[in-house]
């Protein structure tokens, strides 16, 4: 039998705000999953939350390739838009 090969994920964006349990609990299960954690980058995209994300994306660095891009609050959808303008490979993937 011939094996498909795993679709080429890149990129994993989580824009958040002022979401810090559920932002590490996101993490957290990125870096528990079987997927290689070599194969894709998260990005934090914090939409201007009054606690930094990077508070909670330092405890991950060991366990991710992750890095948190800090934007003036402009809603979801921007910084949906802002963690896409970032990506390399063939997919992209959204958390919220």
């Amino acid at each position: 039998s011939v094996r498909k090969p795993r679709p080429d994920f890149r990129l994993v964006v989580v824009p958040t705000f002022d979401r810090a349990e559920p932002l590490r609990s996101c993490l957290e299960s990125l870096a528990r999953q079987r997927y290689p954690a070599e194969r894709f980058e998260v990005v934090v995209v914090d939409d201007g939350g009054a606690r930094p994300a990077a508070d909670v994306v330092l405890g991950y660095r060991d366990r991710l390739r992750v890095s948190v891009h800090r934007q003036p609050n402009a809603g979801p959808a921007a910084a949906r838009n802002a963690g896409a303008r970032l990506a390399r490979g063939t997919y992209l993937a959204f958390l919220d």
